[in-house]
């Protein structure tokens, strides 16, 4: 089955115009595009993204009709979704605004028909991340045939595919890069997102709270980047460490709902707990500063 892309735009201006020429060239590779604008109805990105959607049958354009915070408008596109056919068991390819559809990857995974790469319904799917590094204030202009470097939140020469508590522990006690752009998960856990409690309200961690849907066993990294993502310094991922542990509480929570549906996972939440618990109590006593954020480059990819 082919997945729905997802974009969720927020003043994109030049960036999103950049991701659009990459779906452009891959829009074959999914069911449905669904561009939600946050922002005003006649702002410029509502308007690109309409003129767009013209040349396609599968564009789905939506607009808040003003700006709302990351969690809310993730909760006015997940609800459009659901009310226009989406399935709990479609797959959700979730781009940011700013990055980009990776089509060699996605060529060399699924192929024309989508059809070389099975996606397990159990099995949530990040990076790696075809990566290029760019100014606050100006877009990358180097030569798009250069080498990039693939980034993976995975252990460089460990597995690739790891229990979800597992990958989850790894992640808190030595950050590492991840992104929801580029993931493959199931729309259920968007949907649990939305309707569970405790209730998320920041963005941070989201990539660990989408992947705890009470039905996912394991996160697996797949074998080809399908998305080129671009690092500035004044991104989110400068100031990751600090501001993620602020939904700290809201994870560890999140986790315990997990496992009452997963009884058999209680031993590893329980001591995801106590590292967690006790991290924080020696960092507090010797007024430590978190670890910093490790990302970690997997290979090169053309």
């Amino acid at each position: 089955m082919k997945p729905i892309l997802v974009v969720m735009v927020w003043r994109g201006d030049e960036r999103f115009a950049r991701c659009l020429e990459s779906i452009e060239k891959a829009s074959h590779f999914f069911s449905r595009v669904v561009l939600s604008v946050t922002s005003e109805e006649d702002s410029s990105d509502h308007i690109a993204a309409q003129e767009f959607s013209r040349n396609f049958d599968n564009v789905d354009v939506i607009c808040t009709g003003k700006e709302m915070p990351t969690m809310q408008h993730q909760d006015f596109w997940v609800t459009h979704l659901e009310e226009s056919g989406a399935t709990p068991s479609d797959w959700i390819h979730w781009l940011a605004y700013d990055d980009q559809v990776y089509q060699p990857g996605m060529n060399q995974l699924f192929g024309v028909n989508n059809t070389q790469f099975k996606l397990e319904q159990d099995t949530v799917y990040f990076g790696p991340w075809a990566m290029r590094h760019e100014q606050p204030e100006q877009l990358w202009s180097g030569n798009p045939h250069e080498p990039m470097e693939t980034w993976t939140s995975f252990a460089k020469q460990g597995p690739t595919k790891l229990p979800l508590i597992t990958w989850i522990s790894d992640q808190l006690k030595q950050p590492t890069y991840m992104q929801m752009s580029g993931s493959l998960i199931p729309f259920r856990n968007y949907l649990e997102l939305r309707d569970g409690t405790p209730k998320k309200t920041g963005p941070m961690r989201i990539e660990m709270a989408t992947a705890a849907g009470t039905k996912t066993m394991y996160v697996q990294e797949l074998p080809q980047p399908i998305s080129v993502i671009y690092g500035r310094s004044n991104s989110d991922r400068a100031n990751y460490g600090k501001q993620a542990r602020k939904e700290d509480y809201h994870l560890l929570r999140w986790l315990v709902r997990y496992v009452k549906e997963n009884p058999t996972q209680w031993a590893n939440v329980i001591a995801l707990v106590a590292q967690q618990v006790s991290t924080l109590a020696k960092r507090k006593l010797t007024k430590s500063q978190p670890p910093q954020e490790e990302w970690r480059v997997r290979e090169m990819t053309n």
